[in-house]
């Protein structure tokens, strides 16, 4: 799994991760799509999936344009459905997904929102928790 550090905004991150194996391409939590799109036209990926952690704006704010864009399924909480517009993988508490060649499970991890996941990826030992914990307090 490759995992690339996008700056959105004033001060935060989106993730492109892309799945060497299946060439798949998804970007977690993106804020704004301007930088998102710069980074894979500059890479040459074509993006297939949004994952996000939850519903706030910092964290979906280039949803809809990266849809748009390139076709790509947004992921999401089940229970989020209504605050995350346009959702086509809704997903469940301890749940699977597979992300191209890798394993995903889905942990409910209320606190911040009351949806919000993470995406733990199995094999690789990768978790992207949004807003749930911070690196830096």
């Amino acid at each position: 799994m490759e995992v690339s550090l996008i700056p959105c905004l004033t001060d935060n991150y989106a993730y492109v991760i892309k799945d060497q194996q299946s060439k798949t391409v998804g970007v977690v939590d993106p804020s704004e799509s301007s930088p998102v799109i710069d980074f894979l036209k500059k890479k040459e990926l074509k993006l297939d999936y949004i994952l996000n952690t939850h519903h706030h704006f910092d964290h979906i704010g280039g949803n809809d344009d990266l849809k748009k864009i390139y076709g790509a399924k947004i992921v999401g909480f089940s229970g989020d459905k209504h605050r995350i517009p346009n959702i086509d993988i809704p997903l469940q508490n301890n749940s699977g997904w597979v992300f191209g060649k890798s394993k995903v499970r889905i942990l409910h991890i209320p606190g911040h929102t009351l949806g919000h996941i993470c995406f733990f990826f199995e094999k690789e030992k990768i978790a992207f928790t949004g807003d749930t914990l911070f690196s830096l307090g």
